[in-house]
């Protein structure tokens, strides 16, 4: 028997919120994916991460979803169209990643001050 998975950190709704953009049906199921694959990544990167997720998990695994919308489904890192051209970052990952940034608001606030005094 398997344990059931964990709850997805952002879904499509979430995401939706965050973009002016309408998805279409088709657009909506590979939100789906992206988030599923976005959390069991953010899980995997960020092993401490509290249950609970932190309340930042939400829009930490919505942005890295939109950044992979925004990358074209062919892995094209550069296009030319006429005089015009353009250079895509990304990793080689699809575009889904994180940032070092967004990897620290999921990780547990360490405890304590930032120093001690003796006395």
């Amino acid at each position: 028997m398997t344990s059931p998975a964990p709850p997805l950190l952002a879904t499509v709704d979430d995401v939706q919120a965050r973009t002016e953009q309408q998805f279409t049906p088709a657009e909506r199921a590979r939100v789906t994916v992206l988030c599923a694959d976005a959390s069991a990544m953010a899980r995997s990167l960020v092993p401490s991460m509290t249950v609970p997720a932190p309340a930042t998990a939400v829009g930490v695994v919505s942005a890295a979803v939109l950044r992979a919308l925004a990358t074209p489904p062919e892995g094209l890192k550069d296009e030319a169209i006429g005089g015009h051209s353009r250079t895509l970052a990304g990793d080689g990952s699809g575009g889904l990643y994180f940032t070092d940034t967004e990897l620290d608001l999921l990780r547990p606030a360490p405890n304590g001050g930032a120093f001690s005094i003796w006395t």
